[in-house]
């Protein structure tokens, strides 16, 4: 007698969205849920989603720790990463109203939410009509919040109050910013995106140490507090969970 077969994994995949949306989608993805119940580990990354499960349509706020997605078997998500900047102008709400919250897109957006589930519930293809909606709403990012994300993103990230300078603006005008744009103050988005960064140097690092440092933590110690605090794992189960 052979074995019975593995059960489907789960699987998750994403694309750049088309050249003309990218000031407004950072991501075009897909995840498909094996055949027992899945509860991915959803890191923070400083942005919003706007999310097809299939029945509903919904928003995930930007979050500050990291959540368990509860799917059941088989579950099927499409979903667009909205640029840094952008989600408070498309959603038409304040990020910091959504922060760490799932919501029904209707309670955000209104009548032109229930047009757009009809026409997914109707068979139109998830990610072409999700990306046809956003670029309809014809919105630009808040460039000055686009920077300053760029900025906290990429190596040798500067100082807040060097940021703050920069942008001309005092430092509580910058955290009174960063919640109606990112949903959480100027601190938390530059370790959210402080961890995003070590992720993607770790895995082609020496060691975790070298990626932290270069990614700007102080230490070792540095760096595990971080990644207790944002996800409740240790750095190395973190990595092998959720690497890049």
């Amino acid at each position: 007698m052979s074995p019975d077969p593995e059960p489907p994994a789960s699987a998750y995949a994403e694309v750049p969205p088309p050249v003309a949306l990218r000031d407004c989608v950072r991501r075009v993805w897909r995840y498909q849920s094996g055949a027992a119940p899945a509860a991915p580990l959803v890191l923070p990354d400083g942005c919003a989603d706007l999310i097809w499960d299939g029945v509903r349509l919904f928003v995930a706020g930007p979050d500050q720790q990291a959540m368990p997605a509860q799917l059941a078997p088989g579950a099927a998500l499409t979903g667009l990463r909205l640029a840094p900047g952008v989600a408070h102008r498309l959603l038409g709400t304040p990020m910091h109203a959504l922060a760490d919250q799932r919501i029904a897109a209707d309670a955000v957006i209104g009548p032109r939410a229930g047009a757009l589930e009809r026409r997914l519930v109707d068979g139109a293809d998830p990610a072409r009509t999700l990306l046809a909606a956003v670029a309809d709403r014809g919105v630009q990012p808040d460039p000055r919040m686009a920077w300053l994300f760029a900025q906290l993103s990429g190596p040798d990230a500067p100082r807040l109050p060097e940021l703050a300078r920069q942008l001309g603006l005092s430092e509580r005008s910058l955290h009174r910013h960063c919640l109606q744009v990112f949903g959480y103050g100027p601190k938390v988005l530059d370790r959210v995106l402080r961890l995003q960064r070590w992720l993607r140097l770790a895995s082609d690092a020496m060691t975790l140490t070298r990626a932290a440092l270069d990614a700007g933590y102080a230490d070792a110690t540095h760096l595990a507090h971080d990644v207790r605090r944002l996800t409740g794992l240790t750095p190395t189960s973190l990595l092998r969970d959720h690497g890049h």
